[in-house]
């Protein structure tokens, strides 16, 4: 199959239960802004897709009408990576919502997040807020730190954390379990905190602590190029090899043929 195949019938690559992430492609969205989402199939048809989305309710995939957002949706299939543009087309109920599926499927290959154990201070917020909540404060706060400002009260703490552009993980005591959504504060370098948010991807007990994965769903592409800096920086002093992140189609919102168009 090529790596661009324009199929009548996507259905044979999703299936029920399975996860796909859906990054934000609309063209009114702010392309200064990686944003983006889980979801699991419950329901696959020929050019037509049901996902339950993770933090699910109207305001937690576009604050556009449906038929105006527009999102690139990426899993895995046939032992590759795959991509493909799809519509968000209704709510049908509850968290469950409806996208058409459109033009090429990509394959590709997965590959790994570069990531690294540092210490690093930082402040961690959890709560059971919805996404659009969570949205509301994260651009209040951009807003701050864009004229240089920090949050009032804000206290970062050393704490040694695994880091990539793609997410954070750290451990917590087990009597702070985090909730589904989180946000970040993460001081890299000498200058401002960087603020993102993050759904919690996994958990594991050991040594009676939680060792918890974040994924990061709302960041600045200018913070994923701070941290992917980080990373590569203290890779390339401990002698190995760093694989830019953008390598990584799950954390870009770009189709393969756009960056050989731009190439």
């Amino acid at each position: 199959m090529s790596p661009h195949s324009n199929i009548s019938d996507y259905s044979r690559y999703f299936c029920l239960r399975q996860k796909v992430y859906l990054v934000n492609m609309s063209a009114e969205r702010n392309t200064e802004i990686y944003e983006s989402l889980s979801g699991v199939v419950t329901f696959s048809g020929v050019d037509s897709l049901e996902l339950m989305i993770t933090h699910g309710g109207c305001g937690s995939t576009n604050d556009n009408e449906a038929g105006a957002a527009v999102y690139k949706l990426t899993s895995e299939a046939l032992g590759s990576g795959i991509q493909v543009l799809a519509d968000l087309v209704g709510v049908v109920t509850g968290n469950i919502f409806r996208f058409r599926m459109h033009g090429a499927l990509e394959m590709f290959q997965r590959r790994s997040v570069p990531r690294v154990d540092l210490s690093a201070r930082i402040f961690h917020v959890c709560g059971n807020f919805p996404l659009a909540s969570f949205k509301k404060e994260w651009q209040r706060i951009m807003e701050r730190l864009s004229n240089n400002a920090v949050p009032p009260g804000l206290v970062l703490q050393e704490t040694e954390i695994n880091l990539s552009a793609g997410g954070i993980g750290l451990t917590v005591d087990l009597k702070s379990r985090p909730t589904p959504l989180s946000m970040f504060f993460v001081a890299l370098d000498e200058g401002l905190p960087f603020c993102a948010l993050a759904e919690t991807a996994w958990e594991q007990v050991a040594d009676e602590k939680l060792r918890c994965g974040f994924r990061f769903i709302h960041i600045l592409k200018t913070d994923q190029e701070r941290i992917n800096s980080c990373v590569s920086e203290l890779m390339r002093k401990s002698g190995g090899a760093h694989m830019d992140y953008k390598r990584n189609w799950v954390l870009v919102d770009k189709m393969v043929v756009d960056e050989r168009k731009a190439g």
